[in-house]
């Protein structure tokens, strides 16, 4: 019989190939096992050597480090910083092997914050504790500007007490697309409530004039899964009873995940021609060329202001997601974001905390460092740079106002991915007609309850 608690045999059990699945993407467990290493930080000026950094490629992540590395090599002059950029879609699995073969191959990895979960457990997280404590004065304003429920997640166990295994310049939530010159001319307001966003898809739908009045990413799967997600805790549901020893009961069937399905069959209703198979690169896309005027859940991002992308850049405004109408409802987003953490096998600790600092100051080293990373398309957390850039980025205040309500886009266990296909699949057959409400429902909770008693929670 085990003596260990269920969280820790999970984590023992745990194989390789186990692992590249529950990391595939951005959800994770978090794991009740302290390993890692700690290193000792030491004066700026003494820090020197070669910084390779593991980075997802393009807009958000590679750009901005790119924009902010002439301004650190000038700071640096005895740190070299090798940006090895990685298509995003590749990422996950890839840092996943590195870490798994103990490679001192990286010195920072710019990576999704489920995989810190993981990530500990493989003892491949440097505790950042010591490096903040040699600048207190910086720690401080870095943790009085991120969001507690940003920072949080850069920790473990997931909480303000958890030990500070990573930093984050990146941040991303769930906001609300909406063409303001529209609803301006039809006297609109932005929709408070599901009901509301309901009519305003129905209000601004116009196929024959090539006008859609709902879009967002829901293709079937862990996209379709995360949307119902979305609107589900934003009508007061979770995941579970309680995630704790005798819980851990799906919950799913119930009047938020009928209001949920129920939401998303109306607002598909008016829905832009490409929403059922939609991923970001779709509905932005549908959005830039003015197809889609209304998207009251979808991911952050810079490229809808961005006057090389689209003409509608200065009137595609963001704010909060739709809350439920019940007594239970309230604005709940869905958090992304990705963050810096320093493996436990680089031989060069100390210049890397130098560059994950640097990426992550924000105005409070030098505020061209901010400037430059919102210039180069980055996606600050940072609540000031929010705040000071908003003006230029009108998504900013999306995030701004989604942060504090936001919660995690999985919940934080190792069965998370597998969970969110299986609620996308039944959320699909919803929409395309295959199943009632009921039914789906139903198999969600059915569903779920198989893979949690298979992974041993019910033990």
């Amino acid at each position: 019989m085990r003596t260990d608690p269920p969280e820790m045999w999970r984590v023992k059990e745990m194989t390789r190939r186990r692992l590249l699945q529950v990391t595939a993407g951005a959800g994770a467990g978090v794991l009740l096992s302290k390993l890692g290493l700690i290193g000792e930080a030491i004066a700026a000026s003494e820090a020197g050597g070669s910084v390779t950094v593991f980075t997802s490629a393009g807009q958000r992540w590679e750009l901005p480090e790119r924009g902010v590395l002439p301004l650190f090599e000038k700071k640096f002059p005895n740190i070299k910083v090798n940006l090895r950029p990685i298509p995003h879609g590749e990422a996950n699995p890839k840092i996943q092997v590195t870490m798994k073969a103990k490679s001192d191959a990286f010195d920072v990895v710019f990576a999704e914050y489920g995989q810190w979960p993981a990530m500990h457990a493989l003892g491949a997280l440097t505790d950042l504790t010591p490096y903040l404590e040699n600048d207190s004065a910086w720690r401080d304003d870095y943790f009085s500007d991120v969001p507690e429920p940003v920072s949080s997640l850069y920790r473990v166990p997931a909480d303000p007490k958890g030990t500070c295994y990573g930093l984050t310049p990146d941040g991303n939530a769930e906001v609300c697309f909406y063409r303001a010159d529209i609803f301006e001319k039809k006297g609109m307001k932005v929709p408070e409530t599901w009901p509301e966003a309901i009519e305003a898809a129905k209000e601004l739908h116009d196929p024959k004039n090539n006008q859609y009045g709902f879009i967002t990413t829901m293709r079937r799967g862990l996209y379709a899964g995360w949307q119902f997600w979305a609107v589900h805790a934003s009508y007061g549901g979770t995941w579970f009873d309680k995630e704790e020893k005798g819980g851990w009961k799906p919950a799913f069937n119930n009047d938020a995940g009928h209001k949920a399905l129920e939401v998303l069959k109306k607002l598909m209703e008016y829905a832009h021609p490409v929403t059922v198979n939609a991923i970001d690169d779709e509905c932005n896309a549908a959005l830039g060329n003015g197809s889609a005027v209304y998207a009251p859940i979808e991911w952050g991002t810079g490229i809808l202001n961005d006057k090389s992308f689209t003409k509608f850049s200065d009137v595609i405004k963001a704010d909060i997601t739709p809350r439920g109408e019940t007594s239970a409802g309230v604005h709940r987003p869905l958090m992304g974001g990705l963050g810096m953490f320093i493996p436990s096998y680089s031989k060069n600790k100390d210049a890397a905390f130098e560059w994950v600092k640097w990426c992550c100051s924000g105005d409070k080293t030098d505020p061209e460092i901010g400037r430059l990373w919102v210039d180069n398309r980055g996606q600050p957390a940072r609540v000031s740079l929010l705040s000071k850039y908003a003006g230029d980025r009108a998504f900013f205040t999306g995030l701004q106002k989604g942060f504090p309500k936001a919660v995690a886009f999985v919940s934080l266990i190792p069965e998370a991915f597998v969970v969110s296909e299986l609620l996308g699949n039944e959320t699909t057959e919803v929409l395309t007609g295959g199943k009632s409400i009921e039914a789906a429902l139903k198999a969600m909770d059915d569903g779920v309850a198989k893979v949690m008693r298979d992974s041993g929670y019910y033990a």
